[in-house]
């Protein structure tokens, strides 16, 4: 990834050497305690919102402002860095996700229309689903907090960044999606939805994330097809 000199200039990171991360936080690179990656249409609502946001139990990642005090330069991001790495810590991620959906009540979703890939997505997994079919709350969820969460030893979970879902949804989708992509990664036993039961329809939820998967997943990659359809059979009988 080619930075411009202008932006590691306007995050005062021109004297540090570059050093790639992972997925996590979005393949950027890191310059000292600073990683710099490209800056997605809901950057700098993430950022705005992260910079104050606190969660018992998650860690979040604080955005860092450039010289001029803007969180977003010329189509990159920064954030401050902490070791760790996604792991298969799957109950412990879906935990942090019931309290990310509880600090998330009452936040206004970003203000701009979304006809991304991940929304277009979304739109289809949840094409014909009626609020009156999950009558809990619905709000602003995280469309990728399992990927998002990374952990360092026995610290809690640090989320790295928040991914909105284009639409308000249910509490506990979150969880639910964040459940769904520890099984298709095979990180979590089958029982883990028995666990969590206490979810209010984690299983219906749990389905529409499914849907979410399998409409972003290449047409021929055959193993994750056959991943889907195992976690499907899964769902459909609990």
């Amino acid at each position: 990834m080619n930075i411009p000199d202008h932006v590691l200039a306007t995050f005062q990171l021109d004297n540090d050497a570059p050093v790639p991360v992972g997925a996590a936080w979005d393949n950027g690179l890191r310059f000292g305690r600073i990683v710099v990656s490209r800056a997605n249409p809901t950057a700098a609502w993430s950022a705005k919102l992260r910079h104050r946001l606190t969660i018992d139990g998650l860690l979040v990642a604080r955005p860092v402002r450039s010289t001029d005090g803007r969180f977003v330069v010329s189509g990159f991001k920064a954030n401050e860095f902490a070791e760790g790495a996604v792991t298969s810590r799957v109950d412990e991620v879906m935990a942090a996700a019931m309290a990310f959906d509880r600090a998330m009540v009452g936040v206004a979703a970003p203000a701009l229309e979304r006809t991304d890939w991940w929304a277009e997505a979304e739109n289809i997994a949840w094409r014909d689903v009626e609020h009156a079919s999950f009558p809990g709350p619905w709000q602003v969820g995280h469309a990728d907090f399992f990927h998002s969460c990374v952990f360092a030893g026995s610290l809690p979970p640090l989320m790295t960044d928040i991914v909105p879902t284009s639409q308000p949804r249910p509490v506990g989708y979150t969880a639910a999606l964040a459940m769904v992509d520890g099984l298709l990664s095979r990180s979590v036993d089958e029982a883990v939805v028995q666990r969590w039961a206490h979810i209010s329809a984690l299983p219906e939820l749990a389905l529409r994330a499914l849907d979410y998967r399998e409409a972003l997943a290449p047409a021929g990659d055959s193993n994750i097809h056959l991943e889907v359809s195992r976690v499907r059979t899964l769902l459909v009988s609990a």
